[in-house]
């Protein structure tokens, strides 16, 4: 899949495979579009992911509950169906889901695996625990009987919408967050695999390299917000230099005014966070961004961060201010701000 549509002849495996660059191609779409993205629904990871959040529904620390259509679909299977499926539900539980999908190695390596196996029948290749791949073939045919065409068939809707978006504004993306984050952007084309399911958050990426992993279900990854989404996650392959930064000012400030013990924490993320929506909202009259719609500025960074970050961050955003001149204000000022 990784470089063709693929064929209905591949359902004889299984696996029903999408390539946006394939697709692209045949549709007449510019060139500068395929250059960007590189989309795939991959049979394996949305496999992976709906039995983590399977899982997780049950016990986990994050829930990420199956939507209502899918939960019927569950009390539809037979109780031999029921008995194979809860028995793989049952190993994600108790091995899978104390670890978290995006923080620990192990779990990338695994998710990286699996969309690389996506034409794979049987896994033979992909370098995964024995148990997982056996837990993944015993599942198999359950989800593609009853879950997968479902599943697959809103993942390639949901690329659908977003080719336009991409086709008019992803260029003015590109060239505006590889000028403010002073980075390359980080794939030719940058993979990323659609899932029915990702983790509790409902998108993360993976680095070295960039793979975004979305969920097509998740109501807060449709429409534009979507493009939000998408240039957000492909942001984390792009972020160092801010993180960095950030990381110098506080030396900086704390090394001259130990008092004060700033610590940015995750701000870098914040600040990601704002730069990728208000892009958006830019192009969007009336868009209101992930940040603001979810109130993150009061759970994760309570004011005055979102106004500081505007204050001072803009003007970098605008090309008045270079990044590190921009962060070290911010900082400066965050470190003084009443809270």
């Amino acid at each position: 899949m990784r470089r063709s549509l693929g064929l209905w002849a591949a359902l004889s495996v299984g696996l029903i495979v999408m390539s946006w660059s394939a697709r692209a191609a045949s549709s007449g779409e510019s060139q500068q579009s395929q250059a960007l993205f590189d989309f795939h629904s991959g049979f394996w990871v949305n496999l992976h992911h709906f039995l983590y959040a399977e899982a997780s529904a049950q016990k986990g620390p994050h829930a990420a509950i199956p939507n209502e259509a899918d939960a019927q679909i569950l009390n539809s299977l037979s109780p031999q169906q029921l008995l194979v499926w809860n028995a793989c539900v049952s190993y994600y539980a108790d091995s899978m889901i104390q670890h978290d999908l995006l923080f620990e190695q192990d779990l990338r390596v695994i998710k990286d695996q699996l969309e690389n196996a996506e034409a794979s029948p049987d896994l033979a290749d992909a370098k995964i625990p024995a148990a997982l791949q056996a837990v993944l073939l015993k599942a198999a045919p359950i989800y593609r009987m009853v879950w997968w065409k479902h599943h697959d068939a809103r993942n390639r809707q949901w690329i659908a919408q977003l080719r336009p978006l991409i086709g008019k504004y992803g260029e003015s993306l590109k060239g505006s967050l590889v000028n403010i984050y002073g980075a390359p952007w980080p794939g030719h084309p940058v993979r990323v695999d659609a899932v029915a399911y990702a983790n509790w958050a409902g998108a993360y990426t993976t680095i070295e390299p960039t793979r975004p992993t979305i969920s097509t279900t998740d109501p807060d990854n449709q429409g534009t917000a979507a493009l939000e989404i998408l240039f957000h996650e492909t942001s984390h392959g792009m972020i160092d230099n801010v993180r960095n930064a950030f990381a110098t000012a506080e030396a900086n400030l704390n090394a001259r005014i130990p008092s004060r013990a700033f610590n940015s924490g995750t701000l870098w993320h914040a600040v990601l966070f704002y730069t990728a929506g208000d892009l958006v909202a830019d192009r969007f009259t009336g868009y209101i961004p992930y940040a603001d719609k979810k109130g993150l500025w009061v759970r994760a960074w309570p004011d005055p961060d979102r106004s500081l970050i505007e204050q001072d961050w803009k003007p970098h955003m605008n090309g008045a201010v270079d990044l590190s001149q921009a962060v070290t204000k911010l900082v400066e000022d965050l470190a003084i701000a009443p809270r």
